[in-house]
């Protein structure tokens, strides 16, 4: 016991004075020659020692790291290579070491090692193929010393001494202190660090903050002619999502941002234009145009707004040439099969219960003659917004305004062979908001010209006839009542309103005359339309207006 710590004491005498000090330095890298000398053979003495020749040669190589050296802390996280170490006896020593040369070549020189990058195997770093090692047993204490030995250079080595896991904790504790320093400055090193990352700077981070603004509507104005409706979003979400940059909006953190989309697309923006092929130009070839609406969360209706439709007309009330077509929408709603010229006009589509949560919107040219064009305003509505009633096809929230029947109109950019006809198999509802202290609606016909041309008013004609195809009601007169018009009618007031005038005897029994009609109802203001398939007229285009309680 006495011999072995005698001997571990001589050897940190000797090299602590020259090794410890490489750690003062993260930048010198220090490699150690020294020369020892035998033990002397002094079998059952107690002054067995392991002397140090001070007179030996000892030389020192520093080279400057130009960067800094992997703290120890971050060691753990490299990669772990486990070395063998060899078994020794409690009174063994294996000593493999070369008197090392005088002087190092340049080339030598390069492969020196840093200090601090000098691998510990219990620390997880991995270690060079070229070493020797040197190890000692005693009954309290056991070291391991790693020598590099590249090839072709003479052995050198460094020190770097760790207990075991099987030394009591004050020698491991102790030894820790002297090569790695104190667990105190380990552990304010660590929390400076944390601190350190936590620190703002404003002045940097300020100019990439960003800034968080709702997705609102905005509007874009094109000129004369109308103006667009998009999305206020930061310029590049708008790019991301396909959209076009236009006028700044959010106090110009904003862009607002413009969604067109065509034929074989899927949108899921709140606002977005379905356009033909080369629109502004008319299709004249056949065409399979079909556009994917991915409903948004917590939407309840889709409106459609048809800036521009003008498809081939029908044949006889039937969409037989060109159709518009949407599916998707709740099982209980229907929207009929629309063709001809509906410019202007818009539909409410009820999606809350939507089996798929995507609508179809489909546009189908069976003919390559004729023209065809459209552009589509799609916006997604939630129940915040100002949406219809259950059961509306159409909705008109403004206190007065113009409602009409689907293809009534005559003028067209890009349809040559048109035809003012509504449609067969109608059945649905056309709804306005009722203002605030507004009892009464008031609706009157407008004047209009023939298709024909010939100067008769035929602003209104609803037609209904038996089946010897005699008209129910006399040419040129207003029809009231279910006997009247049993197919195809209006309904205001409860009452079913057909024929070529519009009278209900209201307020002029003259029923060749058109007359003003007044709706008194009370709750929602509906006006239902329904038509069955077989007759067709021109359909219905009026004027009304609500009035204040008195």
């Amino acid at each position: 016991m006495t011999l072995c710590n005698g001997i571990w004491i001589s050897i940190l005498v000797c090299f602590s004075s020259q090794v410890i000090s490489a750690y003062h330095n993260d930048f010198v890298t220090i490699r150690m020659k020294m020369n020892l000398l035998k033990l002397d053979d002094r079998s059952g003495s107690n002054g067995d020692t392991l002397r140090c020749d001070n007179k030996s040669k000892r030389s020192f190589q520093l080279r400057f790291q130009p960067h800094d050296t992997m703290p120890r802390l971050f060691w753990h996280k490299l990669e772990q290579k486990q070395e063998t170490t060899p078994t020794t006896t409690e009174m063994e020593m294996e000593v493999e070491m070369e008197t090392p040369p005088a002087t190092l070549t340049s080339e030598q020189e390069a492969t020196t090692m840093p200090m601090e990058e000098m691998p510990s195997p219990s620390n997880g770093l991995p270690t060079s193929e070229a070493t020797t090692t040197m190890t000692t047993t005693s009954p309290s204490f056991n070291s391991t010393i790693v020598t590099s030995q590249p090839p072709s250079i003479p052995t050198t080595f460094t020190t770097i001494m760790k207990p075991t896991p099987g030394l009591p904790a004050k020698w491991s504790e102790k030894l820790k202190n002297l090569f790695f320093g104190s667990p105190g400055q380990i552990h304010l090193l660590q929390k400076h660090s944390d601190s350190r990352g936590k620190i703002k700077s404003k002045g940097f981070l300020s100019l990439f903050e960003v800034i968080k603004f709702d997705n609102s509507k905005c509007n874009v104005s094109t000129g004369e002619i109308r103006s667009m409706e998009g999305v206020c979003y930061h310029e590049f979400e708008c790019k991301s999502f396909g959209g076009i940059a236009t006028e700044r909006c959010a106090d110009g953190a904003g862009v607002c941002c413009i969604f067109l989309t065509g034929c074989g697309d899927t949108t899921d923006q709140p606002i977005a234009y379905f356009e033909s092929p080369k629109y502004p130009q008319p299709v004249h070839e056949m065409l399979i145009c079909v556009l994917i609406v991915n409903l948004r969360k917590n939407v309840q209706q889709l409106r459609l707004d048809f800036l521009t439709f003008e498809l081939s007309r029908p044949t006889d009330g039937d969409c037989l040439e060109d159709q518009f077509t949407i599916s998707g929408q709740n099982i209980n709603f229907e929207v009929p099969t629309l063709c001809g010229i509906n410019t202007g006009h818009h539909i409410y589509l009820h999606v809350s219960s939507s089996l798929d949560g995507k609508i179809y919107l489909s546009f189908l040219a069976k003919v390559p003659s004729g023209a065809r064009i459209f552009n589509i305003k799609i916006s997604q509505l939630e129940a915040r917004d100002d949406i219809a009633p259950d059961g509306c096809l159409q909705y008109y929230t403004e206190s007065e305004g113009i409602v009409k029947s689907f293809n009534y109109d005559i003028e067209s950019t890009a349809i040559a062979n048109r035809e003012a006809t509504y449609l067969n198999n109608l059945n649905y509802a056309i709804c306005i908001k009722r203002s605030k202290n507004s009892c009464t609606v008031k609706y009157v016909v407008e004047r209009g010209v023939d298709i024909r041309g010939n100067g008769e008013q035929m602003d209104f004609q609803i037609l209904n006839k038996d089946e010897d195809e005699n008209d129910l009601v006399p040419d040129g007169q207003a029809g009231a009542g279910i006997f009247n018009c049993p197919y195809d009618f209006i309904a205001i007031n409860q009452v079913r309103l057909c024929g070529e005038r519009f009278n209900d005897g209201t307020d002029n029994e003259d029923f060749t005359m058109n007359a003003l009609v007044r709706d008194v109802a009370a709750g929602p203001i509906i006006l239902p339309f329904r038509s069955d398939n077989m007759y067709v007229g021109r359909g219905f285009r009026l004027a009304y207006k609500q009035e204040l309680c008195t």
